[in-house]
């Protein structure tokens, strides 16, 4: 009698999380024996009928055993089998298609986006708020320097941090002026 598979064990050798295994058992598309466990025949079959979440093909993955070259051209032939063991192919043209259709549609929805600005380049907002956080810094620097004299006329605590409260409130409001002219 065969011995069945956890969901967990199918998962492993398919190559996706137990969930999906156990969404395609209750779903009927896995093939399981009569204890409920998965039969292992069935995974490889239900793997070639599979689609990726997004909706692109399931890459199907050759076997090599099956595979037999020789002479010369056997080294580019090699390296063209890694590459498919690495990378995987298509199961047919129309699945490489509308995975280039769909990879299209995305690619322009992108130039869409950055042309209507919803979306901006992170080097931009890393420079503009750079230069930004540079001149925060640079103004809180200078905050003891500049106002020293009048701090030391404090008498009491209160005092002070009542002068330091209003000077770093002032500064801050300066730099929100300053940002809202330059942005």
């Amino acid at each position: 009698m065969p011995q069945g598979l956890s969901d967990s064990a199918a998962g492993r050798i398919a190559g996706v999380s137990h969930t999906a295994i156990r969404k395609a058992r209750e779903r009927g598309h896995l093939r399981t024996l009569s204890d409920g466990s998965v039969d292992p025949a069935g995974i490889d079959e239900w793997q070639a009928g599979r689609r990726t979440p997004r909706g692109g093909a399931r890459l199907a993955q050759p076997r090599t055993a099956d595979i037999h070259v020789d002479g010369p051209a056997a080294a580019n032939a090699r390296a063209a089998i890694a590459l498919i063991e690495a990378e995987g192919v298509f199961a047919t043209r129309q699945d490489a298609e509308r995975y280039r259709d769909s990879f299209v549609a995305r690619l322009k929805q992108i130039e869409y986006d950055l042309k209507s600005g919803s979306v901006v380049e992170i080097a931009a907002v890393t420079k503009v708020l750079g230069e930004q956080l540079a001149r925060v810094r640079t103004r809180l620097l200078a905050l003891p320097a500049e106002q020293s004299p009048k701090l030391h006329r404090c008498k009491t605590v209160a005092e002070m941090q009542d002068a330091l409260l209003d000077m770093i409130t002032r500064i801050l409001e300066e730099l929100s002026a300053d940002g809202s002219r330059t942005v």
